[in-house]
């Protein structure tokens, strides 16, 4: 019989090596915005932690907390379903949808909890392919083939965990309208989508509001920065997948914790400061990232619409692992293996780093394959 992984290798990864070297280039996500002098104040005084601690306070709270994401997306406040951050968000959405024994089809170079995830909870799984050489991009008739009337869930992120590529919208719709007629739900991370600017509003449009069977979640870590306070959000257009999320969070958590919600009040309350801080950084490493890789022809990457991580193919033949650990050993630099994002012979690049640091980070990342090839 197969064994499934008790762990998710890149978590454990990530919160033990990054960090340790003097050019860190792993982080996909902002820093804490509460470090920051030029946003710390927009989060308000302390705490009164008394009536935080009042369980009366938790249905106040968070009612209030799904009134202002409605106001934040422009969205009727029925639509949200609040979470506990977007890696929770990956086991209600499929605890809520789908039952042991349903064929759920993820994409492939993905983020590890996304496949990890279904896995664990006895979904049988098949693989959507996204390739370098075809942009990263989800490909309708790639997902038709592997539709099946067992099928219960596509799980997608967007923007791409680790290019950065975004999923057009007329793309989701065909995506959509496919999974419809075998009456599966197409699942979206967004939790790096708030780092492109809406259409003449703050923010851009969930993939939820493109059709009825589209489920999407984000949250308050990767843009905000703020992901200590482990608040997500997801948004569902339908009540069927609504009820479902709500009635998987009986398992999980039942409520929100009345700081956690407290705490996403003031943050969205600031939300423009917050993200403006984000598009700003993600704008920045971007083109520096641009500019690096024009100059290096020995490596090959699709520009990301956004966000600050981008997947860097190595020259063929070149180990990403081996690279890697070169690169952390020689030359004190860390990016992420792409062996980490099922995406092997690539690495995730971050580009959120101070100037210098991305600099410094990105002349090693050469001296390296100087050494290597």
């Amino acid at each position: 019989m197969a064994t499934t992984s008790r762990t998710i290798e890149y978590l454990r990864w990530a919160l033990t090596v990054p960090g340790t070297a003097r050019y860190d280039l792993t982080a996909s996500g902002m820093d804490d915005a509460a470090d920051d002098p030029a946003v710390r104040d927009l989060l308000g005084p302390p705490l009164d932690a008394p009536p935080l601690a009042r369980r009366r306070r938790m249905g106040e709270l968070g009612e209030a907390l799904v009134e202002a994401l409605a106001t934040h997306y422009g969205v009727p406040a029925k639509a949200f379903v609040p979470t506990l951050g977007s890696s929770l968000a990956i086991t209600q959405a499929l605890l809520g949808l789908c039952q042991p024994g349903d064929h759920v089809i993820v994409e492939r170079p993905t983020y590890e909890p996304l496949w990890r995830t279904p896995e664990r909870l006895g979904l049988h799984t098949s693989r959507l392919e996204r390739d370098l050489d075809e942009s990263w991009a989800v490909l309708p008739d790639r997902l038709a083939r592997l539709l099946t009337p067992r099928t219960r869930a596509v799980l997608l992120t967007n923007l791409h965990n680790p290019s950065g590529v975004s999923i057009p919208p007329k793309t989701l719709t065909t995506l959509a309208d496919l999974a419809a007629r075998v009456g599966a739900w197409i699942l979206v991370d967004e939790v790096y989508l708030d780092f492109l600017p809406g259409d003449g509003a703050l923010v851009q449009t969930p993939s939820a509001c493109q059709a009825r069977n589209v489920v999407s979640w984000s949250s308050a870590t990767k843009a905000y920065g703020l992901g200590a306070l482990r608040l997500g959000w997801f948004m569902a257009t339908d009540e069927t997948a609504r009820q479902g999320l709500r009635d998987a969070s009986l398992f999980l958590h039942v409520h929100i914790p009345p700081a956690t919600s407290e705490l996403g009040l003031r943050a969205l309350a600031c939300a423009p400061a917050l993200l403006e801080r984000a598009r700003a950084r993600s704008d920045r490493g971007l083109r520096a990232l641009g500019r690096w890789l024009a100059a290096e022809p020995r490596v090959r990457a699709v520009t990301p619409a956004g966000g600050l991580a981008c997947a860097v193919a190595l020259p063929a033949g070149l180990d990403d692992r081996v690279f890697c650990e070169h690169l952390r050993k020689r030359y004190e630099t860390l990016v992420v293996p792409g062996a980490f994002f099922e995406a092997p012979g690539c690495v995730r690049l971050g580009v959120g780093a101070p100037r210098e640091t991305l600099a410094q980070g990105l002349a090693n990342i050469g001296a390296a394959l100087d050494d290597l090839t």
